[in-house]
């Protein structure tokens, strides 16, 4: 059954799926205890937060939210580069580059690491979106330890909704 009217259309798919333009499928929600992760890579590392979803249309996008904290001890400078990626395609849902801290003053500092991006789905196959961060820009005179899931108290946390189209 498709009605179309006006900029939006209602569609019921074979399975029973209802598709409204603009309507949150759903959400998919994982939470990561914080630990004591760490890396001094200036290549991308795995941070550990991930959140499965299986689209349920092939037009569908992907609204991806995550927040973690990391501590920073400090080098030459402080920076990192995060980034939330979907894992099958690698492509970047997110990224921040050089962020954190340009100086020495300070030995350990930590820091919020939160984001947000929209991937397009192109089938129904299960997808799955992490976090990952390194040394800001690749320089090794970035951080000297990145903790990537530091504190034990925390909760991090990584939300996938699908948005009908």
């Amino acid at each position: 059954i498709k009605h179309s009217g006006g900029t939006s259309a209602l569609t019921i798919d074979s399975s029973g799926n209802v598709s409204i333009p603009g309507a949150v499928v759903q959400m998919q929600n994982a939470v990561l205890a914080g630990g004591a992760g760490t890396t001094s890579s200036t290549s991308f590392t795995d941070t550990g937060l991930t959140v499965n979803i299986t689209p349920k249309f092939a037009t569908s996008k992907i609204f991806v939210s995550a927040m973690s904290m990391v501590q920073i001890t400090v080098s030459t400078n402080g920076r990192i580069d995060y980034r939330c990626i979907e894992n099958g395609s690698s492509t970047e849902v997110y990224r921040m580059d050089y962020y954190g801290h340009d100086g020495n003053a300070v030995t350990n500092f930590q820091q919020n690491m939160a984001g947000s991006g929209v991937f397009q789905c192109s089938n129904t196959n299960q997808l799955t979106f992490k976090t990952q961060l390194r040394k800001g820009g690749t320089f090794a005179n970035e951080a000297t330890t990145i903790y990537y899931n530091w504190y034990t108290n925390s909760k991090l946390t990584i939300t996938a909704m699908e948005v009908a189209q």
